[in-house]
């Protein structure tokens, strides 16, 4: 480690639980002083990439990225219109064999169901969850799933097992959710699915969709053979998207000034799909292409049960079934 390296470390290791010091656009500035510019390859080879919520913000971001360095990129997004211009403008870019669309509502198994059948090739190497959202009120999704856990949640879980032969076929398959900032001041509850409309508090409901991909991640790892499947999650920090414009405008009218752009809010999600950490890491939490704090506030933590119940939760609104934690009989 260069010395500069070592001295961004140090400044991380006591700036990152303090959001205003780290998050912001001057702490990636900061933290990537630190990061090793060999450590993304310029040419992927064709690697096999399917990314959720692209057609802006951090989903574009990556998709963009990743086009640029040699993969081929699926864009998978719920609106047509927008996400035919999305493909489009980064196939101007990179070429139109780099970058594909497919009509994917996370929200909707039976959309995801029908993604996953009709989907040709027969090898996933990265799939990024990224697609989420923040209503302001209480929504059930067709499914009768309420929309924000339906969609941050339930949605990816299934596609996961959906693909997970495919993924399986990959020499180094990742799978990357992007979390949030908000899940450091939320512990699991799965109660809040079930809250009345008018105890509904939309930010809430998100972080908490956020703490649970984040606990997937460790528990998705736990139930595939050591070295196959990478599952990792990460925090991009505050960047300034289109989704933070319409869902937390308050937020965003106080910080624009200093919020990240969406290219560093989707830096570690480029650099966990397409560089070379470990194959196998057990669902680490990232934050700058570093291991984060999970829980800076310690009565955020979650017992064992807990856990357990959502994972079987996800199983059962997803209707789909992975196998027990390794060293447990199937």
């Amino acid at each position: 480690m260069s010395t500069l390296s070592s001295l961004v470390w140090l400044v991380r290791h006591v700036t990152d639980p303090v959001a205003p010091y780290s998050f912001n656009r001057m702490g990636f500035e900061l933290n990537a002083r630190g990061f090793d510019p060999g450590d993304l390859p310029e040419d992927a080879h064709g690697r096999v990439a399917l990314v959720t919520g692209v057609n802006s913000g951090i989903g574009y971001a990556t998709s963009r990225e990743l086009a640029r360095r040699g993969f081929r990129v699926w864009m998978l997004c719920r609106d047509r219109g927008r996400g035919t211009e999305a493909r489009d403008a980064i196939a101007r870019e990179h070429g139109e064999e780099s970058v594909h669309l497919a009509i994917v509502d996370m929200s909707s198994l039976a959309s995801i169901r029908r993604f996953a059948e009709d989907f040709a090739l027969e090898r996933v190497d990265v799939l990024v969850h990224n697609a989420g959202v923040l209503p302001d009120h209480k929504e059930l999704t067709s499914d009768g799933i309420e929309l924000t856990f339906a969609t941050n949640v339930v949605g990816p879980f299934a596609l996961t097992a959906l693909l997970r032969e495919r993924l399986s076929r990959s020499d180094d398959a990742r799978v990357v959710f992007v979390a949030s900032g908000g899940l450091y001041a939320q512990r699991l509850d799965l109660s809040l699915n079930d809250v009345t409309p008018e105890a509904f508090d939309g930010v809430r409901a998100y972080a908490n969709a956020k703490r649970a991909q984040v606990i997937l991640a460790h528990m998705l790892a736990e139930r595939v053979p050591e070295g196959t499947i990478t599952f990792a999650s990460m925090h991009p920090g505050w960047a300034d998207t289109t989704a933070v414009r319409t869902s937390l405008p308050k937020f965003h009218g106080t910080m624009k000034n200093v919020l990240r752009t969406a290219e560093q809010g989707a830096d570690t999600v480029v650099w966990l799909a397409a560089s070379a950490p470990p194959k196998g890491t057990p669902g680490l939490f990232w934050f700058d292409r570093r291991v984060a704090m999970e829980y800076p506030l310690p009565w955020t933590r979650e017992g064992q049960r807990r856990r357990v119940e959502l994972f079987a939760r996800c199983e059962e609104l997803g209707g789909v079934q992975l196998n027990e934690p390794r060293g447990k009989a199937a």
